[in-house]
């Protein structure tokens, strides 16, 4: 039997291929794919977070509001001022996000209550998002900016296991997240700030204090987006909000910290791109 960190390496390059695939193929392939990971992390919400039996009313008003919200936006509002609209809607969102982090009490019910008398509330906290992810793809170099978003990411995450792992001896939030650590956040940041920035440097133009600063941020930004989806879990008493992907959990598991970080690397790509 494969160990875990096995299952983890060999799953991430199983998604890396899919995902360098469709974005080979361009825009439509690669807004199917957002859309499916989309469907996907909302199927775990519903059915393992908050127990909604699959194919109920509920379950398919959530997932019909947010392929139609997509579709409409992609294919509507592509390339027009609204994109941006949705962008700071979504940036909003994350702030509220932040707010609950640090000042909602561990033993408080109010996301899972919030979650069950608003029905379309699971669809609203992953829509928005998505929609910041898909708004990268009307850019003319959307496929590197896509790629310098997903370094930013997964370098933060890999960045933050490899120097935990090795230098990790002061606990970063042990009631919230056990295994993190301090030095794997400021590795982690490091990590991803320096891998980004030198794919800023060979594709998109010369890199910067500035831009090092502003990468750096966003890692940051990652990790508190995988800190809220941590103490969300813990609240609900799940490890994993799902077993598809083996070493991973679910695919919410693995886009949680993305979704959280995707509306502020749009909202800031717009500025300097």
């Amino acid at each position: 039997m494969l160990s875990n960190t096995t299952q983890r390496i060999f799953s991430a390059i199983v998604i890396l291929i899919i995902v360098a695939i469709c974005v080979y193929f361009g825009v439509n392939s690669s807004l199917g794919l957002i859309a499916l990971f989309g469907v996907l992390a909302l199927e775990e919400i519903q059915t393992n977070f908050l127990k909604i039996k699959r194919f109920s009313a509920i379950y398919i008003l959530n997932q019909v509001i947010l392929l139609s919200s997509f579709v409409l936006v992609s294919v509507f509002f592509r390339n027009t001022t609204w994109i941006n609209f949705f962008n700071y809607i979504a940036v909003g969102i994350s702030f509220i996000q932040i707010v609950y982090l640090f000042y909602v009490d561990m033993d408080s019910a109010l996301v899972e209550n919030l979650m069950r008398k608003v029905p379309v509330f699971p669809s609203i906290i992953i829509t928005f998002p998505l929609l910041a992810i898909s708004s990268i793809l009307y850019h003319d170099s959307w496929k590197t900016i896509l790629a310098i978003m997903l370094v930013v990411n997964f370098g933060m995450d890999t960045g933050a296991w490899l120097f935990g792992k090795n230098f990790g001896k002061h606990k970063l939030w042990e009631k919230i997240s056990p295994k993190k650590t301090i030095e794997g956040l400021i590795g982690g940041i490091i990590f991803a700030a320096v891998l980004s920035g030198l794919l800023w440097q060979f594709t998109l133009g010369k890199m910067s204090i500035a831009l090092f600063l502003l990468f750096s941020l966003l890692a940051l930004l990652s990790q508190v987006g995988d800190l809220i989806q941590s103490k969300i879990k813990r609240q609900f008493g799940i490890k994993d909000s799902g077993t598809l992907i083996p070493g991973h959990g679910g695919v919410y598991d693995r886009i949680d910290s993305l979704l959280f970080l995707a509306p502020f690397f749009s909202v800031a790509i717009n500025y300097i791109v």
